[in-house]
């Protein structure tokens, strides 16, 4: 029986080895990544993709390069990042159960077609290994997230989205895959910065949309659900090589399509007469909820959190991870978020003396959990619920 090895890892012995479920679990994406275009819309990209800008929370300014390899096919493409969604998605997965994980992670190719739900042909086996080889040689310098904590403004990373992989293959057929993964994604996902998507989306198949439901999946984040930007923005962050007039006719199209998963799109206009995109996000929760009993627990089941409840569940995760699941699931997992608005999150409690005590002992560490989120909090509003049927008291508890 002949065993193949190809790219051989030779370092990061250390690591322990993270085997990935074959579980169905939900697909996840590196925030960061959905700001901006990290990769390639076409095939073959040797062009740097360069992105600069002021980033509007910390007012530092931020700068991404991302170059390819002509010998391996250029940048690595929107379509290649799905395996790195597979393994952020196992990831989190994993850490959710309160597994052990690393960089370091085994897959078969059969888990991987699987989750994107496509037949393991010979085709698809040829473009996994095509993709591997564009993750390992698209070369990152990025200033973003180069520190956890104190930051400078010439600290600069650089990095490969895989640092090493190997395939196993016995009689001629795929029998395993490993790779190391960039250590500036994996501390990424630890932090749980990221988002979950919709597996409709694997079925997209341009890169002009993929990027655009990625982009508004993070911009529609907000309570309200709905982002407007220019298209000229869109096209800058889209770092896309067609000409400015093919890209804003390709936005024109989709909007008159409008079939992108969870996301309704809307031409509107700026008060300068600008081309603008509306992007709100769909909730089919209110729809569900007028089922009968029976049918309402599945469909409910079916239907994605809001990314402030997805938010929420990320603030206890971490919370977790500080103060123990004990003192959590006491104190702070018994509130029930009620919403977010102009930088003020509201919670309901059962008893002032609920929330009396996260106030004195965990509202620094909830206000921090929030904001490694990216929440730009003012405030944290306590509703006390009375005995009185559908009357509440209000508290009032700022930021210090």
């Amino acid at each position: 029986m002949g065993r193949k090895i190809e790219g051989g890892i030779k370092e990061h012995q250390d690591l322990t080895r993270f085997t990935v479920s074959a579980a169905d679990v939900a697909a996840k994406d590196q925030i960061d990544l959905m700001s901006r275009n990290w990769f390639s819309l076409v095939p073959g990209r040797t062009e740097p993709i360069d992105h600069k800008y002021v980033d509007q929370k910390t007012g530092m300014t931020e700068s991404v390069r991302i170059t390819g390899s002509r010998e391996h096919g250029g940048i690595a493409t929107i379509h290649d990042q799905d395996l790195l969604l597979f393994a952020i998605s196992q990831w989190v997965d994993a850490q959710r159960l309160g597994l052990a994980t690393s960089r370091r992670i085994h897959f078969t190719p059969y888990q991987f077609f699987a989750w994107l739900k496509i037949a393991p042909h010979g085709t698809a086996y040829d473009r996994l290994k095509d993709a591997l080889n564009r993750l390992k040689t698209t070369n990152i310098q990025t200033t973003v997230r180069a520190e956890i904590g104190k930051r400078t403004r010439n600290r600069i990373k650089q990095f490969s989205w895989i640092t090493e992989w190997e395939i196993t293959e016995e009689q001629g057929e795929v029998r395993g895959i490993e790779v190391v993964l960039a250590e500036w994604l994996f501390e990424s996902i630890q932090n749980f910065h990221v988002l979950t998507l919709d597996k409709r989306y694997f079925e997209i198949p341009g890169g002009v949309e993929r990027w655009l439901y990625l982009y508004a999946r993070k911009a529609t984040g907000g309570g309200a659900g709905i982002w407007k930007e220019t298209f000229k923005s869109l096209y800058l962050k889209s770092a896309s090589q067609q000409e400015y007039k093919h890209y804003a006719s390709t936005l024109r199209k989709l909007i008159k399509k409008n079939e992108l998963p969870g996301v309704r799109l809307e031409k509107v206009s700026s008060v300068q007469g600008k081309d603008m995109l509306l992007m709100e996000r769909t909730d089919k929760r209110p729809l569900a909820e007028k089922l009968p009993a029976a049918d309402r627990e599945v469909q409910m089941a079916l239907i994605e959190k809001t990314p402030l409840e997805e938010a929420w569940e990320n603030v206890l995760e971490i919370l977790n991870k500080h103060l123990g699941d004990a003192t959590v699931n006491a104190w702070i997992r018994i509130l029930n978020l009620v919403g977010y608005e102009d930088g003020t999150l509201t919670y309901r409690a059962s008893t002032q003396f609920i929330v009396d005590t996260v106030e004195i002992q965990y509202k620094p560490r909830l206000m921090q959990a929030w904001e490694s989120l990216g929440y730009d909090l003012k405030a944290i509003r306590f509703e006390v619920k009375s005995s009185k049927k559908g009357s509440s008291s209000t508290v009032g508890s700022a930021k210090k």
